[in-house]
């Protein structure tokens, strides 16, 4: 298959996301994937940052620390000048590439933005939340369409866009800074109009700003045109470099590829990959899998109480 050099792969993560992120990158070149990559570090170590760079082609971005969550810092990423090519792809930091999936990297058409829309309509997709997302649109960006151009929201895991929609790109950061709380975590409290954080505000703006390109309706990075090829996304919590939770275990023989393909290509010595990527535990991690939510969140806690 002949690579795909027209884009640009964008992630980023703060210091617990690293070991994602260079997972992110050892499973795209592992599989012969070459573009570029430009990854938002926020707080890393020198060393996480020297190992990703070692994967080659890798650009790292320093991110200013703030308490508001990472992933509000997709559309400043997207549009980084690092990035040089015609199409951006974001891919967030808790995910992999199964395959070569080189050619769902960039667009078929540069009106058209690459991103999943959810199916079954998802519950928070209210008539109610609908015009506070109209109001706001119109209120940030000078205008909005009178009805939803679509009836459901979208899943901002894995994007791909042309550079043509950089202002675009500008308008969802502006909005993000508009209507989100300026600590806000990953998810706000349920029944709320922006429940998603950047997933709900760049939902508003497809749905309600007269100027964005037109979510395709041929989304190919789930598998549905190759099985083989497609990007794989954690989604929940723990993350795998943290615990095996029992929805991410389907892809643990691909962590452990990445991992033994990262040792074997003298980027990490095996005492350096986590233990859940390491094949020997998983003995241990697959009988806590079940329970593994709850677990997290009681070494959470008591980081949080005891320090």
């Amino acid at each position: 298959m002949a690579k795909d050099v027209s884009t640009t792969v964008v992630t980023a993560g703060d210091s617990a996301y690293a070991w994602g992120a260079i997972m992110l990158v050892a499973s795209m070149r592992m599989s012969g994937m070459r573009h570029p990559v430009v990854v938002g570090a926020m707080e890393w170590p020198d060393e996480m940052k020297r190992r990703i760079v070692s994967l080659g082609d890798v650009t790292v971005v320093n991110l200013p620390a703030t308490r508001q969550c990472v992933a509000c810092q997709k559309p400043i990423m997207m549009a980084n000048d690092a990035v040089k090519t015609d199409w951006v792809c974001w891919a967030d930091a808790d995910g992999m590439f199964v395959g070569d999936c080189s050619e769902w990297l960039s667009g078929e058409d540069a009106d058209e933005i690459v991103i999943r829309k959810y199916s079954p309509v998802p519950p928070d997709f209210t008539p109610e939340n609908l015009e506070i997302w109209r109001r706001d649109v119109e209120r940030v960006c000078g205008r909005a369409l009178a009805k939803s151009r679509y009836d459901t929201r979208v899943n901002t895991a894995f994007i791909v866009v042309n550079r043509k929609w950089r202002p675009f790109l500008a308008r969802w950061k502006r909005q993000l800074d508009s209507v989100l709380p300026s600590d806000v975590g990953i998810i706000m409290q349920h029944g709320t109009a922006y429940f998603q954080t950047d997933e709900s505000v760049l939902a508003s703006l497809l749905c309600f700003d007269p100027e964005v390109p037109m979510v395709t309706e041929k989304y190919k990075a789930n598998g549905s045109a190759d099985p083989s090829r497609y990007f794989a996304h954690f989604a929940y919590n723990p993350k795998p470099w943290q615990m095996w939770n029992k929805y991410a275990t389907r892809w643990r023989d691909l962590a452990y590829s990445a991992a033994d393909w990262l040792v074997a290509g003298g980027f990490a010595r095996k005492s350096d990959i986590p233990r859940p990527f390491r094949r020997g535990w998983w003995p241990f991690y697959r009988c806590i899998a079940p329970a593994a939510p709850w677990i997290w969140r009681l070494i959470k806690l008591n980081r949080r109480v005891f320090g």
